[in-house]
């Protein structure tokens, strides 16, 4: 006869996930009980959806040459609008918070800074975007990647495609 092990039914879990104890919302009588219900997606999930609007949205990699002016302004409007309908589903200090206001303060700015003419700049560029859209185009680009890669390092996520273009670049020797 071989002995077999007998699991205890009242050995509590080794280890209780974060997304497990997210979805507890109470618990309950003598004898215990525990209430459970859907909190709705978590702060990752919520980025990681933003994430993906912003691997679609040519404006933010493509070569200037194929920039069209009127939907680049289009485009980067659009953005604004979804961190603005992100920034709706995040509490004050959460951390994609200051993030998606930063991406969204750069796409003010670069609706802006566009109408700043550089009539002696001869700045090499091809396309319909004059020199001032071009140099704000930059700016705001590197802005975003700069948002995109804090929002990847702290909710451990990642990019596909050519968004990851624009992040920056870390020279480590």
């Amino acid at each position: 006869m071989v002995a077999r092990a007998v699991k205890n039914p009242f050995k509590p879990a080794a280890r209780m996930t974060a997304e497990t104890a997210r979805r507890i919302t109470g618990v309950s009588g003598p004898l215990g009980g525990v209430q459970w219900a859907d909190p709705g997606p978590s702060d990752r999930d919520k980025v990681r959806g933003v994430l993906l609007e912003l691997e679609d949205r040519r404006v933010l990699y493509n070569p200037d040459w194929l920039e069209v002016r009127y939907q680049v302004d289009m485009s980067v409007d659009d953005i604004r609008g979804i961190c603005t309908a992100a920034l709706k589903t995040f509490g004050a200090n959460d951390f994609a918070t200051s993030a998606l206001r930063n991406i969204r303060a750069a796409c003010r700015r670069y609706l802006d800074d566009t109408t700043i003419e550089f009539r002696h700049a001869d700045i090499g560029h091809r396309g319909d975007l004059s020199a001032g859209a071009f140099l704000a185009l930059g700016a705001f680009r590197a802005s975003v990647g700069h948002e995109v890669a804090r929002l990847l390092a702290h909710y451990d996520l990642e990019v596909e495609g050519d968004l990851a273009s624009i992040l920056p670049r870390l020279d480590i020797d």
